[in-house]
């Protein structure tokens, strides 16, 4: 324990005052609109989903696309000319230090201004929502790189993720209203509905949002989808093209994805998970097993009745002879 007078001194020196840390928050990514990325559903542990999040799109990123390209040396290259000025400077006559201290504010904003926008291929997001993770992206076409997730998960069986339930491409982030929802996806469908007729199913999920209905939306889309092919058809159980809509808060996430049904919605551990496939494969050959056996019972069965009903034939015809050799005998 420090004695009393010590504290005191501490506590009224102004230089523990002005010493003392300053913990700044940082600035929090929000959804805005026209963003685009990756939304994951999780139970519970969000922070253990954003990492397997990092982790799933970085490893099939680099695959596809090649590593991220750091974006630090032209900040590298920026700082030394401004220290090479700041040097220069000092040699300088007192006349042209003005100058020279504008040449350095100028430079150190360019710096702040090339760090406030650096881009970064994956970066979370807050949703304000939870158990819902978005991530997003700089990828022109996230639908590509979902889509090669989950196929190279269904074909291998391994999903690399824990904690992830359901990852889902989004190509339009908006605001949760019925002009910017319907202005958003007749940008979005002119690239998918124009060309070909095709079968189209609209799937709506909504979170803290009571404004959106149902209903409203589902048609709103339809019409939509209809005025933009004719030869457009619905079609929920086996849909060509799924209408992704999700609501959260104040903000809609639009997306349409190819086989979406099939693809199991785009949860991670359905398609990750074998035992389904190995109850089904045991199943179906024990099924078989049982059919086999059950036909080679029944013809065993079939031919033990043929073999005792001639077994049968035989020994009452022997008996008849029997029978009518005893006469014969008895008369000689």
């Amino acid at each position: 324990m420090e004695p009393s007078a010590k504290k005191s001194k501490m506590t009224n020196n102004h230089k523990f005052k002005n010493n003392k840390k300053k913990y700044f928050h940082a600035k929090r990514q929000v959804l805005q609109p026209g963003q685009r990325g990756f939304f994951a559903t999780c139970n519970i542990n969000e922070k253990a989903c954003v990492r397997e999040c990092y982790n799933l799109l970085n490893h099939y990123a680099d695959i596809l696309y090649g590593t991220e390209k750091p974006e630090n040396e032209p900040e590298k290259k920026d700082e030394e000319e401004a220290a090479g000025d700041a040097g220069e400077g000092a040699g300088k006559p007192a006349e042209a230090t003005s100058d020279d201290d504008d040449d350095l504010e100028a430079a150190a904003a360019k710096c702040r201004e090339k760090l406030s926008q650096r881009k970064v291929r994956f970066q979370n997001v807050d949703t304000n929502t939870t158990n819902c993770v978005f991530i997003r992206t700089q990828l022109e076409d996230p639908v590509a790189l979902g889509k090669h997730i989950i196929n190279d998960i269904a074909t291998t069986g391994k999903s690399m993720s824990r904690f992830v339930l359901r990852l889902v491409p989004i190509e339009v982030v908006c605001r949760a209203n019925m002009p910017d929802i319907i202005s958003a996806a007749g940008v979005l469908f002119d690239k998918h509905f124009l060309k070909e007729p095709t079968s189209y199913g609209i799937i709506f999920n909504h979170r803290y949002n009571q404004q959106i209905k149902r209903d409203q939306i589902i048609t709103q889309l339809a019409e939509l989808v209809n005025s933009k092919n004719v030869g457009n058809t619905v079609s929920l159980k086996e849909a060509k093209k799924s209408i992704i809509v999700e609501v959260l808060r104040g903000w809609c996430l639009l997306s349409v994805i190819d086989n979406y049904l099939d693809c199991k919605k785009f949860n991670l551990a359905e398609l990750a998970n074998p035992s389904e496939r190995k109850s089904s494969g045991e199943g179906d050959s024990k099924s078989e097993k049982s059919l086999e056996e059950s036909s080679g019972d029944a013809k065993s069965n079939e031919e033990k009745k043929v073999v005792d009903s001639e077994s049968k034939k035989s020994l009452e015809v022997a008996k008849e002879d029997e029978k009518s050799d005893k006469p014969l005998e008895e008369v000689r």
